[in-house]
């Protein structure tokens, strides 16, 4: 008997069947309108419901406008973009006092980019106009202040460089379309639009392409199943991270095959048809009949494992997989003790930050009854070494050291070291050592190739005026320390210790300044100092990084201490000696400081 969904009519392909889709594309046109901007571009949504689908403009935000740079303004902009701006917001994202803000505020309005609050309410509480903790005024921005408020600051591209990206665009629906299983969505076209449909801009600051994607299945229903099991099957190889889309998890994997999260191409969907140049065409129609299937079920977790693949005892170990590998199959678990085993910042199976508690019961344990009699007491591996172990100084007050055997990749997974007087920072090399080693031996035990290195390059971050001005006190004072700075009624703000550990953390990524006294790894929270770097010293650290990075690797049979070689050395004695003669300098500073600072008081 046929069903009034079987008799339903099937829509074209590419026509919106999502009613939620459509409904709240809506909504997404009514808060365009609400928070209109100068610069909104064309009459599109993003691709998939889910984005931005105003333009941008560039602006110089070296430039000065109203006495500071463009890129004050900007952020305070952007900042109030929801809610408006009080003078209080100014105060302190500006640095300037009461008086200033009040006055910046004015000259904002008088340039049209905020509305005024009008007349300034009294106190309830002490009748007075003037009081600062009541004021409650708020600035709201108007369209012109929305547009500098998103405003990009980064170079545009050049019309060379955006044919370029598309050409690669245009190549990516080629081989999608070859495979439309595989994301379940095929392009049937694409156009240009937005400033790049206009062939006389250039530079451009985005590459705006409206695409029409279609469904792989003719059945909105089958559709909906399959793409929950392709969902799910990213879910158990830990591969869907941050996956917005109204349309399904094929659909934003459509996406990133096109233009993946590049901040320069936009991928829109028209709402009544784009009026670009064709780019791209698909003359096929490859949305196929879909074959019924039973309800979607959502996966069940998988059956553990009766073996740990790390300590070999016999207890129930959940299946783990590194990223990209499907979890539910891997034939490596690990119990509840050893999955607690390692750091979290080696995320190559997912498992969590070790608790502190549980690795201190489990060393107290395995030193009363190991888990082996003979080689490991841990693993059990027969490069069991039977000796005197430390934990970290900050894990226990007493450091009492442990007589445990173990081989040379369990005491950094359970975070001991083999002398009192190591460093924080060697812990850390030393555990991601052997966290390395530890998922290498379980892979090789089950036949599977090792783990690629993957590389850690960490960006820098960006360093403002106030960043500079702070390295300028700095290098006058010759050191200075987080509570230094709060507690100076002369410092750039008003700010606690915790604000100024950020900004002295800014300085330290960039290699602009070193803790005082040469320390592997000290806690600024504490009110250590730092002084500024030489540009000698600089150098000296990128050459020595260049020859030889110092502290302990897996080398494919056990974790090693490798020595250094003799240029490596030769150019850290230089480096240490030129460190120790620039805190002596810089601590000179500091102490004459001290002393003026006492004796005016």
């Amino acid at each position: 008997m046929a069903t009034d969904d079987d008799q339903a009519p099937r829509r074209a392909p590419g026509e919106d069947d999502d009613s939620f889709t459509g409904g709240l594309l809506g909504i997404l046109k009514e808060v365009a309108t609400k928070y209109a901007r100068e610069d909104q571009g064309p009459a599109l949504a993003p691709l998939g419901g889910i984005g931005r689908f105003e333009g941008e403009v560039f602006v110089d935000l070296a430039e000065t406008r109203f006495g500071r740079p463009l890129r004050v303004t900007r952020d305070l902009l952007k900042r109030g973009d929801s809610w408006g701006l009080q003078v209080r917001d100014v105060e302190r994202l500006a640095q300037v006092s009461t008086i200033d803000a009040e006055h910046y505020l004015k000259q904002m309005v008088r340039a049209g980019y905020l509305t005024s609050p009008g007349r300034r309410d009294a106190c309830y509480e002490c009748g007075d106009l003037e009081c600062y903790h009541r004021d409650d005024r708020r600035w709201e921005l108007t369209p012109k202040g929305r547009s500098l408020g998103h405003a990009s600051g980064r170079r545009p591209s050049t019309r060379k460089r955006a044919d370029a990206l598309v050409a690669k665009v245009v190549k990516a629906a080629a081989a999608i379309n070859a495979d439309p299983d595989a994301l379940l969505w095929w392009v049937k076209e694409i156009r240009t639009a937005g400033d790049y449909a206009d062939p006389q801009r250039d530079p451009l600051l985005h590459v705006d392409l409206a695409v029409v994607l279609c469904p792989r299945l003719d059945d909105p229903a089958e559709q909906h199943k399959a793409e929950l099991r392709l969902r799910d099957a990213a879910d158990d190889r830990r591969e869907r991270d941050r996956a917005w889309d109204l349309r399904g998890y094929g659909h934003f994997q459509t996406r990133m095959a096109l233009a993946g999260r590049s901040r320069v191409l936009r991928l829109f969907q028209s709402h009544g048809g784009a009026q670009g140049t064709v780019l791209f065409s698909e003359k096929r129609d490859l949305t196929r009949a879909a074959p019924p299937t039973g309800p979607y079920e959502e996966p069940t977790d998988p059956e553990p494992l009766e073996h740990c693949s790390w300590c070999q005892r016999a207890e129930p170990s959940e299946r783990v997989a590194p990223r990209g590998e499907a979890a539910s199959q891997s034939r490596i678990g690990l119990c509840r003790l050893c999955s607690q085993l390692g750091r979290s910042d080696n995320e190559s199976f997912g498992w969590y930050q070790p608790l502190r508690w549980t690795l201190r019961e489990t060393r107290a344990a395995l030193a009363q009854q190991p888990h082996h009699s003979s080689g490991c007491s841990l693993c059990g591996r027969p490069a069991g070494e039977a000796r005197q172990w430390w934990p970290e100084r900050e894990d226990s007050a007493k450091s009492d050291p442990l007589s445990l055997r173990l081989c040379s990749v369990c005491p950094g997974l359970l975070e001991l070291a083999d002398r009192p007087d190591r460093e924080r920072g060697w812990h850390w090399r030393y555990q991601d050592a052997c966290v390395s080693g530890m998922h290498q031996v379980m892979r090789g035990a089950v036949n599977l190739p090792p783990l690629p290195a993957e590389p850690r390059s960490r960006k820098r971050p960006r360093l403002t005026d106030l960043h500079h001005e702070l390295l300028g006190q700095v290098r006058r004072r010759g050191a200075l320390s987080a509570l230094d700075m709060a507690r100076d009624a002369s410092s750039l703000d008003h700010q606690d210790s915790q604000w100024w550990t950020v900004r002295i953390v800014h300085l330290l990524g960039n290699g602009l300044v070193t803790p005082l006294g040469a320390k592997d790894v000290v806690d600024l929270h504490s009110g250590t100092p730092v002084r500024a770097t030489s540009e000698e010293e600089r150098e000296l650290r990128e050459q020595m990084h260049t020859v030889f990075t110092p502290g302990p690797i897996w080398d494919g049979d056990a974790v090693r201490e490798p020595e250094p070689p003799p240029a490596w050395q030769a150019l850290h004695d230089r480096h240490q000696t030129l460190a120790e003669n620039l805190d002596r300098e810089a601590s000179t500073l500091r102490d004459a400081g001290a002393t003026e600072s006492g004796a005016e008081r």
